[in-house]
């Protein structure tokens, strides 16, 4: 599956490229921004690595950005929104049914500890 991903989300004042070409990352572990995705292979290409792939695999399909609602969500994207804005190395996993919120474990421990959570599936 397309583990990586570029429309890019705010952190703080840190920019994360959501769409990242996965053949870049493979061979220089380099985060090069995804122009395109083979949906055959899973996988995302930046504008060099689209033309190699293409010669290999002349009868996949590829999609541009102008077609990028046909791109899977990225795993940057997933982890960003599951990602405590609190506790920043916490995963969100529970629903205070009280407060109404999302939290993460360590939410739970210092702010709702006494309150009945419900897992949050997802």
């Amino acid at each position: 599956m397309a583990t990586s991903s570029q429309s890019s989300v705010e952190l703080g004042s840190h920019e994360v490229k959501d769409y990242i070409c996965n053949a870049c990352e493979d061979k220089t572990n380099v985060e090069k921004s995804a122009d395109f995705y083979c949906k055959q292979c899973e996988r995302f290409y930046c504008g060099n690595c689209i033309d190699p792939h293409g010669n290999a695999f002349a009868k996949h399909t590829t999609f541009g950005r102008v077609e990028i609602d046909k791109w899977p969500v990225s795993k940057k994207v997933v982890d960003f929104l599951q990602t405590c804005d609190v506790h920043k190395d916490h995963t969100i996993d529970k629903f205070c049914n009280l407060h109404e919120q999302l939290c993460c474990p360590k939410c739970v421990s210092d702010q709702h500890r006494y309150v009945t959570l419900q897992l949050f599936s997802y």
